[in-house]
């Protein structure tokens, strides 16, 4: 936050574009979206003013079904006073991931895409 003010950057301008709180890629569990989504507000609350107007998530290497869960959950928390942030998304391309995939650019993959 520091550097920000020495910039002299107006907090309520700026967007901030994290990773959500996820365990690691050879970790052998996988938490419920709703622990991912409340570790990863709770994180926010601890290190981000509320004036920061919009969070916006990358993907993480998370899949296009995870990131979802993830970003519902962090919305569904109860306490929304202990979220000022707007939490959306900034993952387009993993959100398109499969459907690329399988267009593979191809015309006749169109319809299966």
């Amino acid at each position: 936050m520091e550097q920000l003010f020495e910039q002299k950057l107006v907090i309520e301008g700026l967007l901030l574009k994290p990773n959500m709180v996820t365990q690691g890629a050879d970790c052998k569990w996988k938490e419920p979206p709703e622990k991912i989504g409340e570790m990863t507000v709770q994180t926010l609350q601890r290190s981000i003013v509320p004036a920061l107007p919009v969070i916006c998530f990358l993907s993480g290497g998370s899949s296009e079904e995870d990131a979802s869960l993830f970003l519902n959950a962090m919305n569904a928390l109860p306490d929304k006073d202990q979220r000022p942030w707007v939490l959306t998304f900034s993952y387009g391309r993993a959100l398109q991931g499969t459907v690329l995939k399988v267009w593979g650019g191809k015309k006749e993959n169109v319809k299966a895409a």
